[in-house]
């Protein structure tokens, strides 16, 4: 386990490794969507640049994990009660939509949008923790 930082320490760790991450992943999707067209590229090549996208996401979850164990316990719980309600209404809605489509009351969903909506659930259930709350 990683030893325990102080909370600036850990904070700008996260934001040297977070930011870039997600500078590198905005990049590579206007790169990828560039140069490789979906109706003429080799499936190598759309493997290749489903990876490489792929990689900036999954550093950016490894920069959140970090900062989660180098800070201290009120802050690793904050964090780690988000996560895991951000991922409770990820599967809730992924459930919701797959029985929507099983009952033909949609169409299909694409399930690049799952980890879009974890992003987004996990970022307000994190802001709306202490919500209306005073210390």
């Amino acid at each position: 386990m990683t030893q325990q930082k102080g909370f600036r320490t850990a904070n700008r760790r996260y934001v040297y490794a977070f930011w870039p991450m997600m500078a590198a992943y905005i990049a590579i999707i206007f790169a990828t969507s560039y140069f490789i067209d979906e109706d003429t590229a080799p499936l190598w090549l759309k493997i290749a640049g489903a990876l490489v996208t792929t990689a900036p996401i999954l550093g950016a979850l490894w920069a959140i994990l970090r900062r989660v164990r180098e800070t201290d316990e009120y802050t690793r719980l904050r964090q780690l009660t988000a996560l895991a309600q951000g991922g409770a209404i990820t599967a809730g809605i992924a459930f919701l939509v797959g029985f929507l489509q099983i009952f033909n009351v949609i169409g299909s969903v694409d399930v690049f949008w799952l980890g879009t909506l974890f992003f987004l659930a996990y970022g307000l259930s994190y802001c709306l923790q202490h919500f209306g709350k005073t210390v």
